[in-house]
């Protein structure tokens, strides 16, 4: 016979294992043309999305946001613009993680992952407790993805380097958690700045980049009622001004009554980890 005290123990030991149970939380490392990566824990382990910075930095940045390497399970690759997959090689190799990647993108940056295990993606896949989405993007590199990251309940969605958004997009990002979106750069200082016209063209075209107004918009149209975080990623350094960004993203969230935190990453230093 159990007894009421028994039953009152497990009932506390039950309870006691779901507070202490790992949530999923999420650092950007680093973000912007100088290279980029993002780490993202769960109860098991953690991935990487994208490696554009060299080791060194990579494990410093990990060092000053308390994360251990070691439990890093792989490295998801976005697209194959250096400033995405130029660490990779040298990361999965010290670390003896694979690179996951489509196919296309390994075949332009073979040489860069010499010597690490592969693995090609081609729909949804798991790596540890992670189920990861991956969907087209309109932007200039070879084979372009974001990424819905869901674990623990939650999910996450990855969208950097992106010209335009779909319907797609729209719909692969409605009812995130969390999520990490490109504000590349403020319209008048792209239109004003010393890039030469066709970068500018490219910059502000189908297959460019994401202005300050194009992420508020998107905001604004998937209304966002569940997301509780946005981390505001890949700001151009001569075309933006963090202030600028923030501000925007800022109104609009005031205007439609949203009620959601807003985070900056940059370049030369980690976001604290934003829990899930």
């Amino acid at each position: 016979m159990i007894s009421a005290y028994s039953i009152f123990s497990i009932i506390w030991a039950a309870s006691t294992d779901s507070g202490n149970k790992i949530k999923m939380k999420l650092s950007v490392l680093s973000s912007g043309s100088g290279g980029n990566s993002t780490i993202i824990n769960s109860s098991d382990g953690s991935i990487l999305i994208d490696a554009g910075i060299t080791g060194k930095k990579l494990f410093e940045r990990l060092e000053s946001v308390a994360a251990d390497a070691k439990n890093i399970m792989g490295i998801i690759i976005t697209h194959d613009h250096h400033d995405h997959i130029d660490g990779a090689g040298v990361i999965a190799r010290k670390l003896k993680i694979p690179v996951y990647i489509h196919r296309a993108n390994y075949e332009s940056s073979a040489e860069k992952l010499d010597k690490c295990e592969i693995i090609f993606i081609e729909n949804e896949f798991k790596v540890g407790s992670f189920t990861i989405i991956p969907f087209p993007i309109s932007h200039d590199g070879t084979a372009n993805y974001a990424y819905n990251i869901i674990s623990e309940g939650k999910k996450i969605s990855h969208v950097t380097d992106i010209g335009i958004v779909t319907e797609t997009v729209k719909f692969r990002i409605r009812d995130s958690d969390l999520l990490v979106m490109e504000s590349n750069h403020d319209l008048k200082m792209l239109q004003d700045g010393p890039y030469p016209w066709y970068l500018k063209q490219r910059i502000a075209g189908n297959k460019g980049h994401l202005s300050n107004l194009s992420a508020a918009t998107l905001i604004v149209e998937l209304g966002c009622s569940k997301m509780r975080n946005l981390i505001l990623a890949h700001l151009s350094k001569e075309n933006n001004d963090p202030a600028l960004a923030y501000d925007s993203m800022i109104k609009t969230r005031e205007e439609n009554l949203m009620n959601f935190n807003l985070h900056l990453a940059c370049q030369n230093n980690a976001t604290e980890f934003i829990e899930v």
